[in-house]
């Protein structure tokens, strides 16, 4: 079996990753970066070891430095009221969502659509469904990161 047998479902199992709740390999995907972030903590500060708690990182920041620290501010709130409504949100962030101001909810979300966010307007459409159970959870979130700015 080749390398890439190993990560490319064959033919004959293309709905493979369909049946695998995405969040919960989203979960693991920031506890991997999280600890990475503790590692190199502790190689190059260890002064700091008792200092750190989570880790939040912005997956985005790079393409989106102008609402970075906004995104920050709302990862980490919601990090603090819900490991799934963080993950939900970090997934919409590391696609490629942009933080806007608005006055009636304080922030709003703005896809990035083309080659460093979504593929289309349809996909983030879907993807945004992960948030229906917090609706209420995230517009507090948005107005409140709004009122500190």
């Amino acid at each position: 079996m080749g390398y890439f047998d190993q990560i490319i479902p064959p033919p004959n199992h293309q709905n493979l990753l369909s049946a695998v709740d995405k969040f919960t390999l989203i979960n693991q995907m920031i506890e991997r970066v999280e600890k990475r972030a503790l590692d190199i903590v502790n190689e190059k500060y260890p002064y700091m070891r008792d200092m750190t708690g989570t880790v939040i990182i912005d997956p985005y920041a790079d393409y989106s430095p102008e609402d970075h620290v906004f995104w920050l501010k709302l990862l980490q709130m919601a990090e603090s009221r819900s490991r799934e409504l963080y993950a939900r949100l970090f997934y919409l962030r590391g696609v490629g969502t942009k933080l806007i101001p608005n006055k009636q909810w304080g922030f709003v979300f703005q896809p990035v659509i083309g080659p460093n966010g979504w593929n289309n307007i349809e996909q983030y459409n879907q993807e945004k469904t992960c948030l229906n159970d917090y609706g209420n959870q995230v517009i507090e979130l948005l107005k409140f990161i709004a009122m500190r700015r």
